[in-house]
């Protein structure tokens, strides 16, 4: 019997080609091919599309959760410090082809187009959560607003960098004081 990929190498690939293709081009057949394996491996481990591209969203936000995690450290902080830290972490070049794949996924979710509709705000409400407890404040319900305004913040600064580039993006951010030294 041959090789047998894991869920998470399957995943990768998954992600691989959404950074090619967008979350639309993500198929069974394409993930496959990059594996060298038969689609019905694919699959195996996600049933349906609407599983695979849930899969690798979710995959993509987790690895951003780590690198945040990194940039925040273990003490809650004001909404402003928390934008200041995870600017340059979310500006940067690598991160482009994840913003590129969130983007399509929210102008997706704008078209009712399923499983976008419901995994836009999914997501959203997780980044919210998780980001919640991060903020520093005195009340939970002053913690979710300053948790989703930051994430408001920082997704419009993204929409700027991928739409008018990485120097107007980076303008704003200075404008906004989340750059130590100007733009």
């Amino acid at each position: 019997m041959g090789y047998r990929h894991s869920a998470d190498e399957i995943l990768r690939e998954a992600a691989a080609v959404g950074f090619e293709h967008g979350l639309t081009g993500i198929t069974f057949a394409r993930v496959a091919e990059r594996l060298g394996i038969s689609d019905r491996m694919v699959v195996y481990y996600f049933p349906t599309k609407n599983d695979l591209i849930t899969a690798v969203v979710g995959h993509l936000g987790s690895e951003l959760q780590v690198l945040l995690e990194g940039a925040f450290g273990s003490e809650p902080l004001d909404p402003h410090e928390l934008m200041r830290r995870a600017w340059p972490v979310l500006s940067s070049s690598a991160a482009d082809p994840i913003f590129r794949l969130f983007l399509e996924l929210i102008g997706m979710a704008g078209t009712r187009r399923e499983p976008y509709g419901q995994l836009a705000p999914m997501l959203l409400e997780q980044w919210v959560s998780w980001l919640e407890s991060r903020v520093a404040g005195h009340t939970a319900a002053q913690r979710r607003r300053a948790a989703t305004a930051v994430i408001a913040q920082v997704d419009g600064l993204l929409m700027v960098r991928s739409l008018l580039g990485p120097a107007a993006a980076r303008g704003a951010a200075a404008e906004l004081g989340l750059l130590d030294e100007p733009g």
